[in-house]
């Protein structure tokens, strides 16, 4: 991907988070009213993740300007945890600002008041709801667009408050028909509960993804690739190891070739599966291949005509899955029997 480029897709992310940070803004001063004209519980409960909303969008922003910086000599690998940080800190604050909204909630359960001008906040908290999912699901395709975890992120985010908002509107559309004002803060603890287990989900991806935990979707998708892409000289492929970082892709995996092969022919090999692994990111990010000398036991897995050393004929070809590569024929066999 040429400099260009890179800037382009950068901007690009950079004005999806601006608009995120905008939108919130508005939503959260509309809900805010909402409340002060109604006095519900469980449209506060909306408002303060709104409010949770405002903090990570600027976060969102601010980890993709920290992640768009090139590697240097204390970040070789570039700075792209920073969105996966910046998910975290997000799934903290939804945490957080559940449990802020159960304890206001089981206040109002002791004391219930009286909830006003109903109507005009169900209005209010609709039109939210629609803005919150519309735009949920544009930040979420533009950070699938742009390989960006902090906008998918807080697109997902959005969609959590669209959520939260349609379970106010059910808890306030009841406490209409019934009279029943404690249907109020249930309905805020319900939403409580479902923000809650959204935020933990969040965290816990965060902290794999910090911690380069193996990304089982994203070797599957090599595997994929590199099953449809195999050649006979290719005669295995094991120990593979890759992680994303930001929107860079890290793969290292051992490939083994011919014994008897010329230097230049197993460069040349090296080289082409390094473009069969990048080429789907636009060559953004990095791929080490290591290189090891066929043995007598690599015959039967051999699909190699014509071969001078060969010790035994061909007897089977293992289908690369992201097991296999990761493990080795031998160990992901081992393994499932």
């Amino acid at each position: 991907m040429s400099l260009n480029e890179q800037s382009k897709r950068v901007a690009a992310r950079k004005r999806a988070a601006g608009f995120s940070i905008f939108l919130s803004v508005v939503l959260l001063g509309a809900k805010v009213y909402a409340w002060r004209l109604t006095a519900s519980t469980a449209i506060l409960s909306d408002a303060i993740e709104t409010i949770i909303n405002v903090v990570a969008a600027s976060l969102a922003f601010f980890s993709i300007v920290q992640s768009a910086k090139p590697p240097d000599s204390d970040h070789p690998y570039g700075h792209g945890k920073a969105e996966d940080f910046s998910a975290g800190v997000e799934g903290t604050l939804i945490v957080i600002a559940a449990l802020l909204i159960v304890w206001h909630a089981l206040h109002r359960l002791v004391e219930p008041r009286p909830i006003g001008q109903l109507d005009l906040g169900l209005v209010i908290i609709l039109a939210t709801s629609f803005a919150n999912g519309a735009a949920g699901m544009y930040l979420i395709r533009q950070g699938k667009s742009h390989a960006s975890q902090a906008l998918i992120a807080d697109g997902y985010h959005l969609l959590t408050d669209t959520v939260t908002s349609v379970g106010v509107i059910v808890g306030l559309i009841l406490v209409r028909i019934t009279g029943w004002e404690r249907l109020d803060p249930l309905a805020a603890i319900a939403v409580a509960a479902h923000i809650l287990v959204v935020g933990l989900r969040l965290m816990r991806q965060s902290i794999g993804r910090l911690m380069d935990e193996a990304d089982a979707e994203l070797l599957e998708e090599i595997a994929r690739r590199l099953q449809a892409t195999r050649l006979p000289e290719w005669i295995d492929l094991h120990e593979l190891r890759a992680w994303r970082s930001g929107d860079l892709r890290h793969i290292d995996l051992h490939l083994t070739l011919p014994r008897y092969w010329r230097i230049d022919q197993a460069h040349d090999t090296q080289a082409h599966l390094k473009d069969v692994l990048l080429a789907p990111y636009d060559g953004r990010g990095e791929c080490i291949v290591h290189l090891d000398p066929c043995t007598p036991e690599c015959c039967r897995i051999c699909a190699v005509s014509n071969c001078p050393v060969r010790a035994e004929p061909l007897q089977t070809r293992p289908e690369w899955t992201g097991e296999v590569l990761v493990l080795g024929p031998k160990e992901a066999r081992a393994i499932r029997d």
